[in-house]
């Protein structure tokens, strides 16, 4: 067990800032898509308040357990702002997340997109055992991890809406980031460009209150190969009831189903994915839950 803490503290430099790319964690986006577009803050209108957790790789021990709450609203004409907290255990790694969002409105008669920008405070260390004296915290080769990094970042985003039925989503994760505590000798990272690209229609049937959304997201972000998400939701009595299936392929393969439901202002969903690889029969697969509720209803 020393070993292997020891083991991911000098890993640290290269797999948290990675794993921090949490817009990769989410299943969640199509409901939420503040989650990955800043360009999507406020655009579903009123004020909204979203609590969200995922424990990735259940029952393992260690497994990523991400808890989320976000915030965000129309503050003036075409204004939005919003609010985002995270934070993320991964075994003896933890991750703490703050981020502030702005976007302004744009509509015309066929079309109605929110372009925005975020910025974001990334904080990344090491907690429990390893603060605990399992190894020499004033070892000079440790001691460059030990304490993690901290990051400032910079998005932007656009997401839309066209005739009512096109959706549309472009965001620039990390377009700029920059790590605010370097260290004498430490070897600055390369710059990598990061996007998600998403397009999506939505089939309504008024008479049988029926919207059926397949959509397709396409991801590249740092340290990771391009991965690509293939969605379909179908919505019932005005998203009173949302199930849906979802399928990725990149880093790994990943099968996952949704069930939500809106009750008055709130709105409850739970998903299940599982992946195509060896490790899977290790854990139970990633379970995601997300609390919904809008204090007030668009104009």
């Amino acid at each position: 067990m020393k070993k292997l803490y020891i083991i991911i503290v000098l890993l640290m430099g290269i797999n948290l800032a990675s794993y921090a790319q949490h817009r990769y964690l989410y299943s969640h986006y199509m409901l939420n898509p503040v989650l990955l577009n800043p360009g999507a803050t406020a655009f579903q209108g009123g004020q909204n308040l979203f609590f969200n957790f995922k424990n990735t790789w259940a029952n393992h021990p260690g497994s990523p357990k991400t808890f989320s709450f976000s915030y965000d609203g129309t503050v003036a004409n075409k204004v939005g702002l919003g609010a985002f907290v995270m934070s993320d255990s991964y075994s003896a790694l933890q991750t703490l997340k703050g981020q502030l969002s702005y976007s302004y409105n744009i509509k015309g008669d066929d079309y109605d997109f929110g372009l925005g920008f975020t910025t974001e405070y990334l904080d990344y260390h090491v907690t429990g055992a390893l603060s605990e004296g399992i190894v020499d915290r004033n070892d000079p080769y440790l001691q460059l991890r030990q304490d993690g990094d901290k990051f400032f970042e910079l998005a932007v985003g656009a997401y839309g809406l066209v005739q009512d039925k096109f959706l549309l989503s472009v965001a620039f994760p990390s377009l700029v980031r920059t790590k605010l505590n370097t260290r004498d000798g430490e070897i600055e990272e390369e710059k990598e460009f990061n996007y998600i690209f998403g397009v999506g229609y939505m089939f309504k049937m008024p008479e049988y209150k029926i919207c059926i959304t397949p959509n397709i997201y396409v991801k590249k972000l740092w340290k990771y190969n391009t991965m690509i998400d293939a969605n379909l939701l179908f919505s019932f009595y005005d998203n009173r009831f949302t199930t849906g299936v979802m399928y990725g392929i990149g880093e790994e393969s990943t099968l996952g189903f949704i069930l939500g439901t809106k009750l008055n202002k709130f709105n409850f969903y739970y998903s299940y994915d599982f992946a195509f690889k060896d490790f899977q029969a290790y854990n139970n697969g990633s379970h995601e839950l997300t609390v919904g509720y809008n204090f007030r209803e668009k104009q």
